[in-house]
């Protein structure tokens, strides 16, 4: 066994990589127009590759089925806001904050209604997943209506799951630790 797997086996690696994310995470926080710009431009770059996936998806399968001419247009479409996004970016950095903001009320709302089928099976604490779902439909409506308060969130909504697997990932190093030290 070389010294790198060595080091794996032995979690020293698990816990390097989880202290960088959470090192890196906390930059992030500390960084939040530098980090918003960098996530507005992936998601420009995210939407135009997806589309012209879609778009090579719908050539290569267009005597397969006759629906692929929808792929092609999802696909044109994908790809041409991509390229707005890109060449735009304070179009992108608006499009990304409306996204956030709407995706969050969409889960939010599917949170509520679900809270109502716990109740109607009987579970005691529902209204703790309606609560949740009626802050998160709140924040949501403070993240499309205020873009300064957008801006921060989207930012602290990688930042804080990057450094919460940071520190899984070091607990799961200093797990591997204590395997290897017992063996």
């Amino acid at each position: 066994m070389n010294a790198f797997h060595k080091k794996i086996s032995e979690g020293w690696v698990h816990i390097l990589l989880g202290l960088l994310m959470v090192i890196g995470g906390f930059f992030l926080m500390t960084q939040p127009v530098g980090t918003f710009v960098g996530l507005s431009i992936i998601f420009g770059w995210s939407i135009f590759v997806f589309g012209g996936i879609n778009l090579v998806f719908a050539i290569r399968n267009r005597h397969k089925f006759d629906e692929w001419v929808w792929y092609l247009m999802i696909g044109i479409l994908e790809m041409l806001l991509g390229a707005a996004l890109l060449f735009q970016p304070e179009l992108s950095a608006q499009a990304l904050i409306i996204f956030t903001g709407f995706w969050l009320l969409f889960g939010a709302a599917s949170r509520i209604g679900f809270s109502f089928i716990l109740k109607k099976m009987g579970v005691s604490n529902w209204w703790l997943t309606l609560l949740s779902g009626i802050i998160t439909a709140l924040f949501s409506f403070l993240i499309i209506i205020n873009p300064v308060f957008g801006m921060i969130s989207v930012v602290y909504l990688v930042a804080i799951p990057i450094v919460i697997f940071g520190f899984l990932t070091i607990l799961f190093g200093i797990q591997i630790r204590k395997i290897n030290m017992n063996v």
